[in-house]
């Protein structure tokens, strides 16, 4: 998905870009990243987890199903593993455009209220962020 919106001329267009846990990896990607990165734009890296999730709560027996909301997972143990693989994604992103020398801010999909772990899908997160932003992209598999 591609939005680009823009009512005004900025000196800077903040950019919005979801990634596929399952394309933090993808050596394409950070090349479509340099090149959409420019010193008039900021960009904003919301990270998903993939199959790295799905793996981990299988390892551990932890269950979990797909709905329209997203990943529901059984019980609390499960949304911690899911939000510490989360960070690691996010840690290897971030390492991974220092590398680059590609600059950006990286964020995860969670919310933590309370002491509670919130896990929020990331497709309709970035549709809520829209107005925020002048270009979105969701770059997946």
């Amino acid at each position: 998905m591609t939005c680009e919106s823009s009512p005004e001329k900025r000196l800077i267009t903040d950019i919005l870009v979801k990634v596929s846990g399952d394309l933090v990896e993808s050596e394409q990607f950070y090349s479509w990243l340099f090149s959409v990165s420019t010193n008039k734009t900021r960009l904003f890296i919301l990270c998903g987890g993939g199959s790295a999730i799905t793996s981990k709560l299988n390892e551990k027996g932890i269950g979990f199903r797909f709905t329209e909301a997203g990943r529901e997972i059984e019980t609390e143990e499960g949304s911690i593993l899911a939000q510490q693989v989360l960070e690691d994604q996010k840690k290897f992103v971030e390492k991974r455009l220092q590398e680059k020398g590609i600059a950006a801010t990286v964020f995860i999909p969670v919310v933590v209220i309370d002491g509670r772990i919130c896990h929020m899908n990331g497709d309709p997160l970035v549709e809520a962020l829209h107005p925020s932003f002048d270009k979105l992209y969701i770059v997946t598999l």
